[in-house]
């Protein structure tokens, strides 16, 4: 039986999550889940318009020290609706409008366990 001695060497995670395979793997996970948010959000009508929050959700990957994969929702300013969908808003009269969380599901349906 040979012996083994793990030796952890301070910042090994910077420089294995900076690599490109680590680049391919956020990559998929990342559209996996925008994939997911798109498939979940709600549908105002049966056609697509500019607005819809279905054609307002994408997908980024960036390097920072490390790969970094976000799902960005609205980039565009005039289309502010999603998150309203999502967490739920008040209207003029104060009526209460529960949110539908199709953002929560997505990420639950993406976890991993």
């Amino acid at each position: 039986m040979s012996k083994f001695t793990l030796k952890m060497v301070p910042g090994w995670e910077r420089e294995v999550l900076s690599d490109p395979q680590a680049q391919a793997i956020v990559e998929y996970h990342t559209a996996r889940l925008a994939e997911l948010a798109i498939k979940s959000a709600p549908k105002a009508s049966h056609r697509s318009n500019w607005n819809s929050i279905k054609r307002n959700i994408t997908a980024m990957v960036t390097l920072y020290d490390t790969w970094y994969g976000q799902v960005v929702i609205e980039a565009e300013h005039d289309v502010r609706h999603a998150m309203l969908q999502e967490l739920g808003w008040r209207d003029r009269k104060g009526h209460r409008h529960p949110g539908r969380f199709y953002l929560k599901e997505a990420l639950e349906r993406a976890r991993i366990e």
